[in-house]
């Protein structure tokens, strides 16, 4: 049995704003939604993050906006339905026809992360890692423990490396679920020292920080790694909780590595893939000449996102400020490794990325939690750096 509980919902843009009534096992009695923390190869790669979570609820009252991935019904496979404009993901419908909603985007009833699950594919446990509890009474559990990876699993995070590259010493592949979009990322060379930018709230926190720092005054080329090498060979990579990432994505926790534009290169559509598959540079302005159908969004002025028009999986985030330097979706990335990608990206522990809006836009208790589960990711971010002396 169940009862329910009315929520607004919204997306960045708000085209799926709409009120939806949650499921509430009467066996959790009066508090939060219990939620799961999900890690699994096709989450990731249709949404671009390292772990998405959804609570569930009855049918909505609207798909007006929304686009379906696949998009036609089947008993084997679930649903996906994200917006056509900002490309958040809302709903999922699985394939008993049960309904859920993305966390991100739910205003004000409150959800709580109990446990992560599908973790075994990640071959390294993606965040979970670092997320431990989201309250001082429990602990979270881990489901699918990625220690115990099966073959089956080290194949499905390893990917399809249709280009006949894989994730060796110098090209790393990315895809977002359906295949629609494919690209890969090379090492750091000569021309990664190119970018101009400011530094990255990431690593300076605005809010405390003064203009003229942030501005770089010396040039750091902070997004190659290790810091101050002279060949570099890695890339910083960190997390994100502001509102924005948040509201295009659906999610609580974006994940972003920073690689120069000149290091992408995108894999041209073809019928059939193979070694001798095209391969383009990034240039936003020719891949739709391509046949790459990035799909755009200006989520501030100056600020635009890419996303898979298909299946809705965040690809990238960039600015007119700082054109040649890139935010690429973690999520997206075929390292053999594992899902945190550690033998190219070096992951910064003193933060997550705006972790004071973690509760913007939210209200009461939603804002508290959504505090907490933030809080938590960075405490077990430094204490892993501490640890493991991996992180930055």
């Amino acid at each position: 049995m169940s009862r329910s509980a009315q929520v607004i919902i919204s997306c960045h843009c708000g085209a799926s704003r709409q009120t939806v009534a949650l499921r509430i096992p009467d066996s959790q009695g009066a508090g939060p939604v219990e939620i799961d923390l999900c890690h699994c190869s096709v989450c990731r790669h249709s949404s671009g993050l390292l772990c998405v979570s959804y609570a569930p609820t009855h049918a909505p009252r609207s798909l007006a906006g929304l686009a379906a991935y696949p998009d036609a019904p089947s008993a084997a496979r679930t649903q996906r339905y994200f917006c056509n404009t900002c490309g958040c993901h809302v709903f999922r419908r699985s394939v008993n026809s049960e309904w859920a909603v993305a966390t991100g985007v739910i205003v004000g009833r409150p959800v709580m992360t109990e446990k992560h699950v599908n973790t075994a594919g990640t071959r390294d446990g993606g965040l979970s890692p670092f997320i431990e509890r989201v309250d001082e009474s429990r602990r979270m559990e881990v489901l699918g423990h990625w220690s115990t990876t099966t073959s089956s699993a080290a194949e499905e995070i390893k990917g399809t490396n249709e280009d006949g590259k894989g994730d060796g010493e110098d090209v790393l592949n990315a895809r977002c679920h359906c295949g629609t979009i494919r690209f890969h990322i090379t090492r750091p060379d000569a021309s990664s020292r190119l970018p101009r930018s400011n530094f990255p709230d990431l690593t300076i926190p605005y809010v405390s920080t003064p203009h003229e720092i942030v501005t770089n005054p010396h040039d750091e080329k902070w997004w190659l790694q290790p810091p101050g090498d002279p060949n570099p060979t890695k890339y910083l990579a960190g997390t994100c909780a502001c509102r924005s990432c948040r509201l295009t994505a659906g999610f609580e926790i974006q994940t972003w590595a920073f690689v120069p534009r000149s290091n992408i290169f995108f894999l041209a559509p073809s019928p059939s893939p193979g070694p001798d598959v095209k391969v383009i540079p990034l240039d936003f302005n020719a891949l739709h000449a391509e046949g790459v159908p990035l799909k755009s969004y200006e989520s501030s002025p100056g600020v635009v996102r890419e996303s898979c028009p298909r299946c809705g999986a965040t690809v990238f985030w960039h600015d007119r400020w700082r054109p040649e330097l890139i935010d690429v979706s973690v999520g997206l990335l075929d390292a053999t490794g594992g899902a945190r990608a550690e033998n190219w990206l070096q992951w910064w522990c003193g933060r997550v990325s705006f972790e004071e809006d973690a509760d913007n836009g939210r209200v009461g208790e939603m804002g508290r939690l959504a505090k907490g589960l933030i809080r938590s990711l960075e405490d077990g971010l430094k204490r892993w750096g501490d640890e493991r002396g991996k992180g930055l």
